[in-house]
């Protein structure tokens, strides 16, 4: 058993856990049907989005790649597929189902390797083969705020997207990039979030979205519930904030509302961050763009 990756702390065998793993994914796979077959515009699964396991092996709570899974399919059918993943951590599972292909574009913004799991992801793995120049890794380093996740997300995102003009955007958006996540080290809030989502509703024709990593469970669905909002083109109105009282004072009182105030790193940490992220955005440029026919500025 730990020779494929179960029975681990990560992915225990528990009673019903193959049933789990295998509806997860059929709602990822029936969602991405509901795309291709009517005029639905947009699907979000927030129980899917494994984004670690591989082909042979359960890894970081993952056990079957609903994702990785889920585009096959749609390739198959002879579909465009950008896979855009959002996660805090690194689409591991993901990159290595397609990182010989150029039939999928492969994106992920993720915290860097250096400093968070699965310790992988530098923006020098760019795929092999056929697939070289269509895997897109964009590692930022810890304490990334909004103004630093946004800049490289602007500055990379869209213009790839364009380029490869997918039929379908897939995207993985864990809520672990919050500045709350207790298992990760980034500062971004749900307006950066809010934001990146919004993107991604502009450059793409139709969306399926899947959940994934997010360990703060207040503000992960605080951001899931922003992210439907957003790309359903409403306004969320948060009647219950602030009216949880009496006896109720166990973690629920972290929850807040589902807007966060803006907030935003300064100083040297600022200009670290931002120099980190300017070489990572000018190291893809300078070697991705000219394969997509990008025009370097």
């Amino acid at each position: 058993m730990y020779a494929v990756g179960l029975g681990t702390e990560d992915n225990p065998i528990t009673k019903g856990m193959y049933q789990f793993a295998l509806g997860a994914t059929g709602a990822t796979y029936h969602g991405a049907m509901c795309l291709v077959e009517s005029d639905t515009k947009f699907v979000f699964n927030p129980l899917g989005g494994f984004h670690h396991a591989g082909r042979s092996h359960a890894e970081g709570f993952c056990y079957i790649n609903d994702i990785a899974i889920t585009i096959e399919a749609l390739i198959r059918m002879g579909l465009r597929v950008a896979y855009i993943d959002i996660d805090v951590h690194h689409g591991n599972g993901v990159q290595n189902a397609f990182y010989e292909t150029n039939k999928v574009l492969t994106i992920s913004i993720h915290e860097s390797g250096k400093t968070l799991y699965p310790w992988s992801g530098f923006e020098d793995g760019i795929g092999i083969r056929e697939g070289r120049g269509y895997n897109v890794n964009i590692p930022l380093p810890a304490g990334t705020d909004d103004d630093v996740y946004l800049y490289a997300f602007e500055q990379i995102i869209p213009p790839l997207v364009n380029a490869f003009k997918p039929d379908i955007v897939f995207a993985e958006i864990g809520g672990d990039v919050h500045r709350d996540d207790p298992l990760a080290h980034f500062n971004v809030t749900s307006n950066g979030f809010k934001k990146a989502v919004r993107i991604l509703k502009e450059i793409s024709p139709k969306v399926i979205a899947t959940g994934g990593g997010g360990y703060n469970l207040f503000k992960t669905a605080a951001l899931w519930a922003l992210a439907w909002a957003e790309m359903c083109g409403l306004t969320p109105h948060d009647h219950y904030a602030g009216i949880v009282g009496g006896m109720m004072y166990g973690p629920e009182t972290q929850s807040g509302s589902l807007d966060d105030p803006p907030f935003s790193l300064d100083g040297q940490e600022k200009e670290e961050c931002l120099k980190q992220a300017r070489d990572v955005v000018r190291f893809i440029k300078e070697t991705l763009f000219p394969m997509h026919g990008i025009r370097l500025h």
